[in-house]
Order: C-alpha cells, then structure tokens, then sequence
C-alpha cells in the first residue's frame, strides 16, 4: 500500500473513532442526567377489555416540561385544563403553534404529567365542565392515569403521530408493522388492504421482504402508520368493542374506528368539520368549543379566525 493509501485508511478510522466517542459521552450523559419516569403509586393493570367506554375527564389539570415539583410554575404548557369527553366522541384539538395541542395528547399517554396548579389567573373558564370525577387529575373510564402502569396505559392508547417512525432499512416489511408479532398474516394484509397499501407491498415482495422507509412517500408512511393502528384495532377488537384513538395525522379512515373515541390534533379547519365537537386553545388553556359548523359560522368566533 502506498504512503497515500495509508494516510486515508488512518483519517478515516480515527474520524469513525471520534463518531464512537462522541456517541458513547451522550449514551452515558443520558444515562446520568435524565430522570427515569416515576412509577410510584402506578400499581393498576387494567383489564384487557380497558378502556371499554374511552370517556375522559379533565379535570384542573395543568402541566409543565420543567417541573421542578412546586409551585407556582411560570411557564405552563398546559393551565388549568377542564374538559369532559363522552364514550365514542369525536373531538378536533385547533390551535396556533405553541397553543397546547401536542402537550394534550401528550397527557393522555403520561409523558407529560399534572403539577402543582397555581392560583387561577387570567380569563375565566366557565364554559368548561365542572363536574369531572376529582380535582387536578385525568381519568379515563373513571380510572385516575396515574394509578395505571404507564406501559400497559400507552399499550391500551392508539396514538398516530404526524411523523411516522419507522425500524432501520432493511428491516422486514411484517416487523415494522407488528413488532410484537402478534398478529396472523392474514390481519397484516387485511389491514394494509384497509389503507391501500398491499398492492404496493406485495409488488416489491410482500410481508417478508425488506422495507425502506425510503421507498415510500410522504403519504404512504402515514397510512402505512394507520395501517399499524388498524392491526392493532383490530387485534384488540377481539377483547373490547370501544377504546381511544388519539391522531395527529392529515388523514383518517373513520370507518375503521367506529365506536372509538377520537381525539385528533388538526392543522386543517377543513378537516374536522365531520367532527362531533371541536376544542380551540391558546397559550395552554381552552378558549372555545363547540360544534365545527356552528363556530364557523359564528361571526368573532377563534374558530372561524384560525
């Protein structure tokens, strides 16, 4: 090997060797400095068929991402939040950016939770429930979150984010879609059949062959991410009829989710009009509800000037 030949293999292994020290000083600065979740007082495994009903109480919750355990907190993603929804309810989240949307559905899967809520301040909420289950807490089928295992609570909870996530290329097309392998092929082609999504799989090999989230568009990741929802609807059916889909994507097969309570995070007006109540917030806090059609024709509505 020349001098020239040696000098690239030496810069380019000592170039892989800082990426390796760098990643291990993070690997370990996360393992010292972020606080594991607590689970302390979470000592409820709900039954296979909860949540039956998906009816949710809200209850004077507010929330925070620094909580440093007193109060008051001077910047509250979420302040003093009440909000009733029924069983099988179909509720669009509407806001501007930093509004409290995302810190909502992040609620309702425990990576966020309640804290100590300060002093009511600003305009008054009276148009929000007042008759949920117990001060400062969220509930689900009457069952406080945070007497649930936050595993078997997210396990329970379908939730579609706007980004999908996908395992690395190369992984098995069945594995990205059911990493638990849980269900029969049959489910797997049944549910990406219910998106659109087989032909296109079965033309580049089917469940076995490997996925590049590449390969796919914008669009089709999303549906292939509802397909996953619909896998694991579908699975679940067979224990309960009812649940909580929680969405914060663009498009949504309602057929598939019959009988379920939706919450969905909607950056387009004109997708929730189908909806049964739509939640309007700003800076953390409800401002508005209501049927969609009806805020929309309401002159002054924050609806209608969203």
């Amino acid at each position: 090997m020349t001098f020239g030949e040696n000098l690239t293999m030496i810069i380019r292994f000592y170039t892989l060797l800082e990426t390796s020290i760098g990643a291990i000083s993070r690997l370990k600065s996360f393992s010292e400095n972020v606080k594991q979740e607590s689970s302390e007082g979470e000592d409820i495994v709900p039954p296979k068929e909860r949540p039956a009903d998906g009816k949710i109480d809200i209850s004077g919750v507010s929330a925070a991402y620094e909580d440093n355990g007193e109060a008051p907190h001077e910047h509250l993603a979420l302040d003093n939040l009440r909000l009733s929804i029924a069983p099988g309810e179909r509720v669009a989240i509407c806001g501007r950016s930093g509004s409290g949307k995302s810190s909502l559905l992040l609620l309702f899967l425990r990576l966020l939770d309640p804290v100590p809520r300060p002093k009511p301040t600003g305009p008054s909420q009276d148009h929000q429930p007042s008759n949920n289950p117990l001060p400062q807490q969220i509930a689900i089928d009457s069952l406080p979150l945070t007497s649930i295992s936050r595993n078997h609570l997210r396990a329970r909870i379908l939730a579609l984010p706007q980004e999908p996530v996908f395992l690395p290329s190369g992984t098995p097309t069945r594995t990205n879609l059911d990493p638990q392998h849980a269900a029969s092929e049959s489910d797997c082609v049944s549910a990406l059949q219910a998106v659109s999504l087989w032909e296109f799989i079965s033309a580049r090999g089917g469940l076995d062959a490997p996925l590049s989230p590449d390969t796919l568009s914008q669009g089709q990741k999303q549906l292939f991410n509802l397909a996953r929802a619909i896998l694991r609807r579908r699975l679940r059916a067979r224990d309960s009829e009812g649940g909580i889909l929680l969405l914060d994507m663009q498009r949504v097969i309602m057929r598939e989710f019959a009988g379920y309570t939706i919450v969905m995070v909607s950056h387009r007006l004109g997708m929730v009009m189908g909806f049964d109540r739509v939640v309007v917030m700003d800076a953390g806090r409800i401002v508005e509800m209501g049927r969609p059609a009806k805020l929309a024709e309401t002159e002054g509505s924050k609806f209608r000037g969203l």
